[in-house]
């Protein structure tokens, strides 16, 4: 009787935890991509900045035993990134020249969180000259969804990611546009 009792509250604890642990979970999740992002941003600019040398950093949607190289389709981060040293400030250049000079790949994440480029015109490259500028749409703006922007994991947790014309990222609340934040 008394390991019934145990077994019963166990259960309506485990039952009143599991929202707040799925919630956390997706929060993490969030956050984890946010930071990813934004930290490959960092990297590519540093790279730009280091090496005086431009970077180009892009979607791609490559299989994982194909050669790395910049997607022309879509919208969504999440299906991956690739940052390549781009010597010859080529904006129109899609993959390395060279094998040596891709400087890291983000493989595609779960498709519960989209990083979407929010702009009139999908974002899926930016170049960083060699004093770490991008070549982007003035105030980019990246939006961090869970599934939709509906959703309430969304309207919680979710982010604009905004890179200005220094190349520097931030993030804002969701509901903010970069360009009057």
């Amino acid at each position: 009787m008394e390991l019934m009792v145990t077994l019963a509250i166990a259960a309506i604890l485990a039952g009143l935890a599991a929202p707040s642990i799925s919630e956390f979970i997706v929060k993490n999740r969030m956050n984890g991509v946010a930071s990813e992002f934004s930290g490959g941003i960092l990297r590519s600019r540093n790279e730009a900045v280091s090496r005086n040398t431009c970077v180009t950093l892009c979607m791609s949607g490559t299989a994982a035993d194909a050669a790395p190289a910049c997607t022309v389709a879509g919208k969504n981060w999440q299906v991956g990134w690739i940052a390549f040293l781009n010597t010859t400030c080529d904006a129109s250049r899609d993959a390395p020249a060279a094998s040596n000079d891709l400087i890291f790949a983000k493989v595609a994440s779960g498709g519960e969180i989209l990083l979407d480029s929010t702009d009139d015109t999908p974002v899926r490259k930016m170049m960083f000259n060699a004093s770490g500028a991008p070549s982007l749409p003035s105030s980019s703006n990246f939006s961090l969804l869970y599934k939709d922007e509906q959703n309430t994991y969304t309207k919680s947790y979710g982010v604009n990611i905004c890179i200005d014309a220094q190349g520097r990222s931030r993030q804002i609340p969701s509901d903010k546009k970069c360009s009057n934040f």
